[in-house]
């Protein structure tokens, strides 16, 4: 794992060198070539290499040099660093004259009490990282040549000179390093403000034969600046998903456009709107222009068209911060042509049809998947919370089996029909329109079906629209429920109210020969309010030809496997009506 990450540092340029660091500078405090204070710059937006001591700054008497917290060199608070901050530009002064006008302005206590009142103006806090600007130039960027000297006399005579080891990374005779810099960007997933090593032995039980810290795993410092180089560029795109920051990578480059298929699969659903039903388009056009992307998107990994890398690699590791370390929550590596294939199964898996019966819906990102496998509920925490403490543990397990082409969880299937009756139930007496299976839901059942059917080779494959032909009779029972709700629907028009899909679904999806005979009967109540003779005809043909697919016996009670059947059954046949309904307006009536 560490070698695939110096890899990538080293291809993708990113191996700083020993004794830098990128860091995010709030702000630059402004100073004339003689020492007047000029006013502040807002920083950049990108990281800037700066001098870094790496985890001698966590110290009492040390610091960063050039780029440090506001609070150390324009006050008091830290004596003892602010001291080493001054030594440190007294050193420079000579390589750097620059350093000079800043050290003769932090002794000057009016220009410094002015520099506090202009930081104060524009919000910036004791805790953000600041830089100095002299005569327009930032100081960290004139400390290339100086700063290596300075900070290898700092560590030299701390410490015993350590004989030369072979490095875990490179295999290379180098000076193991004692301690590992720290990663940052894993507050979001339980990480430190300060960052989080991935090489950490600051317990007895960490170390052996004598060794003491990082001995135990030698690695030179060049190898773990440009380790911890590749960390923080990944860690920054990864997305957040169940408390881990998923992060992946090639081990070639790969095309700019439409290549990165775990990018795909991931997506960016991660903030706490997207939950949103968003997948359908408005208008006709938009609509077919949505059909025939998605059905490309399909086809053309079906078809083998995406740009094949076939002695590609990828990685993916799923990480998080405890204790101020990096938890490495798994590892996965594999072949581009595997992935590929994996990523087709998972498309077609997918492939459903939206609820008008004619386009298809977006393969939905990871992220989005884990709106509908939460608990329902209103309120409460945050969902990015909620996610972290419902979906850790089943999160891993979805995401790996999605890459290995294995069956989906079972618990993936029991959170999205939990989701599904919620929302079933969940519209009261005051409905006006027919409730109907959630779609995204039905794209999870969908996938966990024919990925379980195909696992055990057993069972029929759901088909992406309605299949009349199909021989499971969970599935006919929902494809019984719609027509029901529609005949309902057709009788009672706007005055719907809470209709048979609020009190009688969820007995249905779970035990249907319970309420059927009463759902026919309710039926055939409506079916006589109906007005139009032709509707009534159409209803009664499809009920008929239903009920000969189910046959005498209807199911008792119902699996988790039948129940997900039940609900697909459910939504495809309502689809295939409004198709029929918007192809032509009198299909039922005729």
């Amino acid at each position: 794992m560490l070698q695939e990450l110096y890899e990538y540092a080293v291809k993708n340029q990113l191996a700083a060198q020993p004794g830098f660091k990128p860091k995010r500078i709030k702000a630059y405090v402004c100073l004339g070539r003689y020492g007047e204070f000029l006013g502040i710059d807002p920083g950049p937006p990108e990281p800037v290499i700066c001098p870094d001591m790496g985890s001698a700054a966590q110290g009492p008497a040390k610091c960063n040099v050039l780029v440090e917290k506001r609070n150390i060199p324009l006050s008091g608070e830290r004596p003892l660093k602010r001291v080493f901050f001054l030594e440190a530009l007294e050193d420079g002064a000579e390589s750097v004259p620059q350093m000079a006008v800043l050290r003769a302005v932090l002794d000057r206590e009016e220009t410094v009490s002015a520099i506090n009142e202009g930081l104060d103006l524009q919000k910036i806090k004791p805790g953000d990282a600041i830089g100095f600007k002299v005569d327009g130039v930032p100081l960290e960027s004139l400390a290339g040549d100086w700063w290596p000297r300075f900070r290898k006399a700092q560590s030299g005579g701390d410490k015993q000179k350590t004989a030369a080891r072979r490095c875990l990374i490179t295999g290379e005779l180098g000076t193991p390093i004692a301690t590992a810099a720290k990663v940052p960007g894993l507050m979001a997933v339980g990480g430190h403000s300060s960052g989080d090593a991935v090489i950490c032995f600051d317990k007895d039980a960490f170390c052996s034969y004598g060794l003491k810290q990082a001995e135990n795993a030698c690695v030179s410092e060049d190898a773990m600046a440009a380790v911890n180089a590749a960390l923080t560029r990944l860690i920054q795109k990864a997305p957040v998903l169940a408390g881990a920051k998923w992060i992946h990578w090639y081990k070639e480059a790969l095309p700019p456009e439409g290549a990165d298929l775990l990018a795909q699969a991931f997506g960016t659903e991660t903030e706490e709107g997207g939950e949103k039903d968003d997948v359908q388009p408005d208008g006709a056009l938009e609509a077919a222009v949505a059909e025939a992307e998605a059905t490309r998107l399909v086809k053309s990994y079906r078809d083998g068209e995406r740009i094949r890398l076939s002695d590609n690699i990828y990685y993916l590791m799923p990480v998080s911060g405890a204790g101020g370390r990096i938890m490495v929550r798994g590892w996965q590596q594999g072949s581009y042509e595997d992935l590929q294939k994996a990523m087709n199964d998972w498309w077609e898996d997918l492939s459903l049809v939206y609820r008008d019966g004619k386009s298809l819906l977006k393969p939905p990102p990871i992220g989005k998947i884990n709106y509908r496998l939460l608990k329902p509920q209103k309120g409460g925490k945050s969902l990015n919370t909620r996610m972290e403490k419902e979906l850790a543990g089943l999160e891993p397990r979805l995401i790996f089996a999605i890459v290995n082409r294995q069956p989906l969880p079972d618990a993936v299937a029991s959170k999205a029909l939990q989701y599904i009756r919620s929302k079933m139930l969940d519209s009261g007496d005051d409905v006006k329109r027919e409730p109907i299976p959630d779609p995204l839901c039905c794209q999870i059942l969908k996938a966990w079906l024919n990925r379980k059917n195909r696992f055990h080779k057993g069972g029929t494959a759901m088909q992406s629209k309605c299949n009349p032909d199909c021989p499971e009779t969970a599935y006919q029972c929902g494809r019984m429920m719609a027509v029901y709700a529609a005949i309902q629907t057709r009788a009672m028009g706007k005055n719907l109210g809470a209709g048979v899909i609020q009190r009688y679904y969820t007995s249905a999806s779970t035990s249907p020969a319970l309420v059927f005979g009463r759902l026919s009967q309710l039926a055939q109540h409506h079916l006589t309010k109906i007005e139009s003779k032709g509707a009534v005809v159409f209803y009664e043909k499809l009920l008929a030809e239903i009920s000969e697919k189910i046959g005498r016996q209807v199911p008792t009670t119902l699996t988790l496997q039948q129940q997900a059947e039940f609900a697909l059954g459910y939504y495809q046949q309502r689809a295939a009506m409004f198709e029929k309904k918007t192809d032509d307006e009198t299909t039922e009536e005729e």
